[in-house]
């Protein structure tokens, strides 16, 4: 019998983690889904003809390639970035 409840509490424990694990991974989606669609007003504050302007990335906003073109449309070019996945981006305005 307490065989039996071990079994079912590992069970139902595992059951809550994967839920937790995928909710999660879906929220992250959902978050970079949301950025995406707001793409223009985001660039458009972010690079807002400042010489330089620094852009953090992380899993929560937008695409690296959203973030390197929509400078690059309005008028920037990447001089350094992070060495990590994510992180900051540095921008200098082009002449």
């Amino acid at each position: 019998m307490i065989l039996l409840l071990l079994i079912v509490g590992a069970l139902i424990f595992g059951g809550v983690v994967v839920f937790m694990v995928f909710g999660g991974l879906i929220k992250v989606e959902n978050d970079q889904n949301k950025a995406e669609k707001n793409a223009d007003q985001i660039l458009d504050a972010a690079f807002d003809r400042r010489s330089d302007v620094t852009f953090t990335t992380h899993m929560r906003t937008l695409k690296y390639e959203t973030v390197i073109l929509g400078a690059k449309a309005r008028g920037y070019r990447l001089t350094h970035q992070s060495a990590q996945p994510y992180g900051a981006l540095i921008f200098e305005k082009t002449s």
